[in-house]
Formats: structure tokens, C-alpha cells, sequence
């Protein structure tokens, strides 16, 4: 017997009592919430298309050939890494199929999967937080959040790269 197809069911029955315990029409409550998170949806709508586009041009482009040639000359990294740490700060889905291309390409337990892991793991979608959250509640001076965001990324890149040469490889 498998309990957890109950939790939604017993959660919402809860949130229903509550609701009567409180006097509260859920109902009400609950379309008044739908109408603001379509408001919501439709003011980040522009934010998450500029992002969705500038991603598509930069995958489709040929740039990343040239920072991976230029770059690496012992194959210490390939163009997959560097895909998923350009992708990372921009957008999870992208950086999430890209970690995908990774583990059937190399495997999750090769080098490469580790690496992609590890990164996948120890970042976030820094640019993608910062264009959307903050751009839906009006903040304008982001310019010490990008910074701040995109070092920690820069380090969780280099720190990936000790751990996994340390203590795997």
C-alpha cells in the first residue's frame, strides 16, 4: 500500500476544515489567488520570452566552438561542459537538457557526468532569477545581484572542478 497518493487528498480535506474552522470561503479565497497568479504570469510573460529567445540564439550560434578551441588544448573540458555552464546562470531547462545530453553521451559516473553534476547541482539560474523575480517586482538596480550571482557561479565551476579531480578522480 502505497501512502503517498493520499498526502494531496489529506491536505486538501485539512485546508478545507481549516478553512470552515476559520470561517473563511476556500472558494473565494481560492479564485481570488488564481486571478493574481494569472496577473502575475502575464507581467514575467516578456521576461521569460527575452530569456527563451537570447537562449535559442546563443545555442544556435557557433560561439561556443570558439571558447571551447580557443580554450581548451589538453581536452581538460569540452564543448558539453562549457554548454551547461553558459546555460546554467540562464535557464534550468536548458542547462537540464544539456545535463541530459551529458549522461547519454558520457554517462553519469564518466568525468564529464560528475563535473555536470556537480555544476547542475551547486548553481542556480542566476540570470534567470534576476530577470524574472526582480523585473516582476520592480527592483532596477541589479547590477551587485548580477555580479554577486554570476561569481558564486564562477566559483561552484572551479570548486566543481577541484572535487571531482580530489576525491574522484
Amino acid at each position: 500500500m502505497d501512502i503517498t497518493v493520499y498526502i494531496i487528498p489529506i491536505l486538501v480535506a485539512l485546508l478545507l476544515a481549516y478553512s470552515l474552522h476559520k470561517k473563511v470561503n476556500a472558494y473565494e479565497s481560492f479564485i481570488k489567488g488564481a486571478k493574481e497568479g494569472i496577473k502575475y504570469s502575464i507581467e514575467i510573460l516578456p521576461y521569460i520570452a527575452s530569456m527563451i529567445i537570447a537562449t535559442a540564439v546563443f545555442k544556435g550560434s557557433d560561439f561556443l566552438n570558439t571558447i571551447v578551441n580557443f580554450i581548451d588544448k589538453n581536452n581538460f573540458i569540452n564543448i558539453d561542459l562549457i554548454t551547461l555552464m553558459v546555460f546554467k546562470p540562464i535557464s534550468g531547462m536548458a542547462s537540464t537538457a544539456t545535463l541530459i545530453e551529458i549522461f547519454k553521451k558520457y554517462g553519469p559516473d564518466s568525468y564529464i557526468g560528475y563535473l555536470g553534476s556537480i555544476i547542475s547541482g551547486s548553481t542556480d539560474t542566476t540570470l534567470y532569477i534576476i530577470t524574472v523575480y526582480f523585473g516582476a517586482v520592480g527592483i532596477k538596480n541589479v547590477k551587485h545581484s548580477i555580479k554577486a550571482g554570476l561569481l558564486i557561479d564562477l566559483l561552484s565551476f572551479v570548486f566543481a572542478f577541484i572535487a571531482v579531480k580530489i576525491l574522484l578522480f
